[in-house]
């Protein structure tokens, strides 16, 4: 069933009160918000596949066609390198995700975030924890990470090669392409500025006295060589998740959906059945 927009706006701006400092533009001028998304499956649980701040829906490309053997999945592309300040910081990206949710689902889904994406997975379940009947999380912000919020003035593919290496244990994930996509991305002075708005919001938004408020299931997944989020903050949230099974990779850095997407697709599925 489709709700009206006008229903869903006050669902939304509910939940985005009681997160406090959130006001994306699009709520506060009550027009529904673009959504761009990459769908895989027709049956199964309703999968939703949030992406990491420097990230985008290709990093769920592997996994896609995994994850739709057994769910309805739907990667959301985050607006953090269009859209206004407002709507690029953790709350709003919540709000945005939500928004999505009301207006697309009857029932609970599953959230699955990388980094940034698990962060603001979390923030949702803080707030609005009935669209959700389970959460799994990889490398997720919320703790302490590694993050690129001082980029250099002039950022070069150095730069990105170096961030990259940090990001990915293998090296054969660091291609020339890869290295040039990003490359372009940051030779943008507003994309810069957007990148740094959104990770200083994560960055400032600790959510470890909150996390025993979170009861829905949790399954972490961590790449044991994560130097971003690493192993201590995959223990941090284990220990203060109240329902959470951690799931470690050996060999394997901050994004093992694109190092292992067999092995994390196979995890997610375990999880979702248990649901």
């Amino acid at each position: 069933m489709i709700r009206k927009s006008a229903s869903i706006f006050k669902d939304v701006l509910l939940a985005a009160n009681r997160m406090g400092g959130c006001e994306p533009e699009w709520l506060k001028g009550e027009g529904p918000p673009d959504f761009k998304t990459v769908e895989a499956g027709s049956s199964g649980p309703n999968l939703i596949l949030l992406h990491g701040l420097l990230g985008a829906v290709s990093n769920w490309e592997s996994t896609l066609p995994l994850f739709g053997k057994f769910s309805r999945t739907v990667a959301l592309h985050f607006p953090i390198l269009t859209g206004h300040r407002s709507e690029v910081k953790v709350k709003s990206l919540a709000a945005y995700t939500e928004y999505f949710i009301r207006s697309r689902y009857s029932e609970p889904v599953v959230l699955c975030g990388n980094s940034l994406g698990g962060h603001v997975a979390l923030r949702l379940a803080l707030a609005s924890p009935e669209l959700a009947k389970g959460i799994v999380l990889s490398g997720a912000s919320g703790l302490y990470e590694h993050s690129v919020d001082a980029l250099p003035i002039r950022p070069d593919k150095k730069f990105v090669r170096e961030h990259m290496a940090r990001v990915f244990k293998n090296e054969k994930f660091i291609t020339d392409g890869a290295v040039e996509e990003i490359a372009q991305i940051i030779s943008s002075r507003a994309n810069i500025l957007n990148l740094i708005h959104a990770a200083r919001s994560a960055k400032k938004d600790n959510l470890l006295r909150y996390l025993k408020d979170i009861k829905l299931p949790v399954l972490l997944l961590w790449g044991e060589d994560d130097e971003i989020t690493t192993m201590q903050v995959a223990e941090t949230f284990r220990k203060h998740l109240p329902n959470s099974t951690l799931v470690t990779k050996s060999n394997c850095g901050h994004a093992p959906m694109i190092e292992y997407p067999e092995w994390f697709a196979a995890e997610v599925q375990k999880f979702t059945d248990s649901l």
